[in-house]
C-alpha cells in the first residue's frame, strides 16, 4: 500500500488584526439593511421636515421681530434725565449729548462713550459723565462738574474760571455767583492761578473776595488777595498755594486788621491807624 503526502501546506492562522480586517471587509461587501417600520419612518421624516422648517423660518422671524422693534417708539429715547449738575443747566447737558426721540436705544447701549464725548466737548464745565439706559426707553446722564474758582475780569466782562484752569467762553456783565474776581491777569496767568486757588483750604477760599495782579516790588508774580474778613494778603502766585495755609493761624494771633505778607516769609503788618478806622 502506497502512502502519498499532500504537497498542499496547511494555511497559517490569521492574526487578530487580519481577522478584524477580514470581518470589516465582509461587512462592506454585505451591508446590513436597516428596515424601519412604517410608523417609525413616517415619524422620522416628519421630524426632519419640522427641523428644516424651523432652521429656515427662525432667522426670518427674528429679523421681522428686530425690524418691528426698531420701527416702534419703544426702541427710541423717550425720556432723558440729568443728575449731578450745580452750575450747568440741565437742558444744556441734554442738548450737548444730542439725545432725543430720534436716537435708538440700542445705539445708546452699544456706544455710550459717543454721547459722553459730545457732552465733554460742548461743556468744558463737565469733568466726567456717564450715560446709561435705565428703562426700556429712558436714559440717565450723571455728570460731575469742574468746580468754579472765580471770574476773570477783562474789558468790564466777567469770565468764569474752573478748578482745572479752563475759562468758559461765555462772558457776562456781572458775576453770576459769589466767587473771587481775578483782575489784571492774562488768560494764561488766570488759568494757572485758578489751579493754585483751587488748592486753598475751603475756608480760606470762601474768604477770598478779590485777587489782583499787583506786580509790586519788582516781582511780576506778586499778587494781592482781598479777604472778606478785612485783611489783605500779599503773596507770590508761584508759592501762594502752599503758603496760604499759614493765613488762619496768623490772623488768629492778632486783634486788628492788616496785611499778611506771604511773598517771602510769613508776617503780619497792621493797617495804619487812619486806614483801620
Amino acid at each position: 500500500m502506497a502512502w502519498f503526502h499532500s504537497s498542499r501546506k496547511k494555511a497559517d492562522p490569521l492574526t487578530p488584526w487580519e481577522a478584524y480586517q477580514a470581518k470589516q471587509a465582509k461587512k462592506r461587501r454585505h451591508p446590513k439593511q436597516r428596515n424601519l417600520p412604517l410608523p417609525t419612518l413616517t415619524s422620522f421624516r416628519r421630524h426632519q421636515r419640522t427641523r428644516n422648517i424651523i432652521l429656515i423660518t427662525a432667522p426670518l422671524v427674528l429679523l421681522l421681530v428686530g425690524f418691528g422693534y426698531l420701527m416702534s417708539p419703544v426702541a427710541k429715547v423717550q425720556q432723558v434725565s440729568v443728575n449731578g449738575t450745580d452750575n450747568v443747566p440741565i437742558q444744556q447737558v441734554i442738548d450737548a449729548s444730542t439725545l432725543s426721540n430720534r436716537v435708538l436705544i440700542p445705539s445708546v447701549l452699544l456706544h455710550p462713550q459717543r454721547y459722553i464725548t459730545r457732552i465733554k466737548q460742548a461743556l468744558p464745565q463737565i469733568a466726567s459723565a456717564q450715560v446709561k439706559v435705565q428703562a426700556v426707553d429712558q436714559v440717565t446722564i450723571t455728570v460731575k462738574e469742574h468746580e468754579p474758582i472765580g471770574y476773570r475780569l477783562a474789558n468790564k466782562r466777567y469770565q468764569m474760571i474752573l478748578a482745572n484752569g479752563t475759562l468758559i467762553k461765555t462772558k457776562t456783565k456781572t458775576p453770576l455767583a459769589n466767587y473771587p474776581v481775578f483782575s489784571g491777569f492774562t488768560v494764561k496767568e488766570a488759568a494757572a492761578l485758578a489751579k493754585a486757588v483751587a488748592q486753598f483750604p475751603p475756608a480760606v477760599r470762601r474768604a477770598t473776595s478779590e485777587v489782583d495782579a499787583s506786580r509790586g516790588d519788582g516781582n511780576p508774580y506778586q499778587i494781592t488777595l482781598t479777604m472778606t474778613d478785612g485783611n489783605t494778603v500779599v503773596a507770590d502766585s508761584r508759592t501762594v498755594a502752599k503758603k496760604i495755609a499759614y493765613y488762619p493761624s496768623i490772623v488768629a494771633q492778632v486783634t486788628t486788621k492788616g496785611t499778611v505778607d506771604l511773598e517771602v516769609g510769613a508776617f503780619f503788618t497792621p493797617y495804619p491807624a487812619k486806614t483801620a478806622k
